[in-house]
């Protein structure tokens, strides 16, 4: 019997050298990890029939060839997608309305529409189905993708890092609840994730490196070749050391995690009785608070919980309803917004990391020599700085972010969850940037789970 999908050496756009071979059974649970740029996001667009083979017989899922215009209709009624970017699928700027609309088009009758999205909301942890999709965090935006695309009951989920912007705790739960719904009802998943517990939990993991694939063990290592030790070395990396804790609210706290330079307090930044809210939902409550230079901080906080919102307050992208803040006289503010391609200006990856030193009265050619070197020092390769940062992958959008915002020269650099989309090298490496940006005196302020 031919596999459900099969993947015939397929070369793939924009990955040089990609020679990708898989077979897949009906009702397989399936995991590819890989680097930031080795290309999964857009391997798991060919597999949704959204991205065209370059030959026929390159991919088949359950006979049908994504090469064929025909076959892609019918492909998209067999495949569920949920990408990366959540907000990529958003057609309705109500969330009920939005989840629902993919079940709509499929012909499923309204009384089966809404009994399945209110067993999605409660398992999903959402609870504005009137609300805006607007109005959603990060975090409630993946599972707003993820209920619409289970509402929709496809036999073929393919899933792009769909738990970057959870909490481990919430991930695992979400995971494990997926996985078993797919077992009850023959679904078959293929799931791109970095996390080592999505690895461990699928039927058989891959990496996609070099563009090929490799099948892989539960501690990311090739097939035949791990021993017994310690499966928690794959995952270090991934976590700060964890810090003294400071009460923002019932939700939020922070946490500093580089202790600074005291005698630098005076190039801080203070916040004195702000308060903040949505409506009748107060965010912030009365937070005082001051960050000094020289040292790092984290906002934690679950999911939803205003992280985002507290750290744009303090940014002064958002203005308090009351209360001060105070910042020295010239200082300046670099800020990485949670979703990278936000914060893009212009068409190519060198031209937006100028564009700060430019904007500065910089010359075209010392501008240039400074984005180049922050683009080195950060760990964006050359050959991806005459693309569109927008054509990047997550990871690699991240990294350009950063290097926008250090071109700028901050004293305050602020980034909304440094390493979303990031690969652990990677994140090691923006680790080791902010010990050394406290280390020249810079606060750096980041959110986190």
């Amino acid at each position: 019997m031919a596999p459900y999908i099969k993947i015939n050496q397929l070369n793939m756009k924009n990955v040089a050298g990609s020679n990708v071979s898989l077979n897949v059974e009906k009702g397989e649970i399936i995991g590819i990890t890989g680097l930031n740029g080795c290309g999964k996001s857009t391997f798991a667009r060919y597999l949704a029939g959204i991205v065209r083979p370059d030959s026929i017989g390159r991919i088949l899922i359950n006979g049908l060839d994504p090469y064929s215009e025909l076959d892609r209709g019918k492909i998209s009624r067999l495949v569920g997608f949920v990408y990366q970017d959540p907000r990529t699928a958003v057609v309705f700027d109500n969330v009920g309305r939005d989840i629902a609309f993919g079940a709509e088009n499929m012909g499923i009758q309204k009384d089966k529409i809404l009994a399945r999205m209110n067993q999605m909301m409660k398992r999903f942890n959402l609870s504005r189905r009137s609300g805006l999709t607007s109005s959603l965090s990060g975090s409630e935006e993946q599972r707003s993708a993820i209920s619409a695309v289970m509402m929709m009951g496809q036999n073929i989920l393919v899933l792009d890092e769909p738990f970057s912007m959870q909490s481990d705790k919430d991930a695992k739960r979400y995971l494990d609840s997926l996985i078993n719904t797919a077992r009850k009802k023959g679904q078959t998943i293929i799931i791109f994730s970095k996390k080592s517990y999505v690895m461990e939990s699928v039927d058989r993991a891959y990496e996609l490196t070099e563009g090929s694939l490799y099948e892989i063990d539960q501690y990311g290592m090739p097939q035949g070749i791990s021993d017994s030790g310690d499966p928690e070395i794959v995952r270090s990396g991934d976590h700060f050391e964890r810090g003294k804790y400071i009460d923002v609210n019932k939700k939020i706290s922070v946490e500093r995690f580089i202790n600074g330079n005291q005698s630098k307090g005076e190039n801080g930044l203070s916040l004195h009785n702000v308060y903040f809210g949505y409506g009748n939902k107060l965010l912030l409550d009365n937070v005082t608070a001051r960050y000094l230079a020289g040292s790092a901080y984290r906002i934690v906080g679950e999911p939803g919980s205003g992280k985002t919102t507290y750290l744009q307050i303090i940014a002064g992208l958002l203005k308090p309803l009351e209360g001060e803040i105070f910042l020295r006289e010239n200082s300046r503010i670099g800020y990485v917004f949670q979703y990278s391609e936000d914060g893009f200006v212009e068409n190519t990856v060198l031209d937006d990391v100028m564009f700060g030193p430019m904007s500065d009265g910089h010359s075209k050619r010392k501008s240039r020599a400074m984005a180049q070197s922050i683009l080195n020092f950060v760990g964006v390769k050359q050959s991806l700085w005459t693309r569109s940062p927008h054509s990047l992958s997550m990871g690699e959008q991240r990294l350009v972010s950063i290097a926008g915002a250090l071109a700028l020269n901050p004293d305050f650099l602020l980034i909304d969850e440094p390493f979303l989309g990031l690969d652990i090298s990677s994140r090691e490496h923006i680790e080791e940037i902010i010990a050394a940006l406290c280390h020249e005196g810079k606060c750096v302020i980041v959110t986190g789970t």
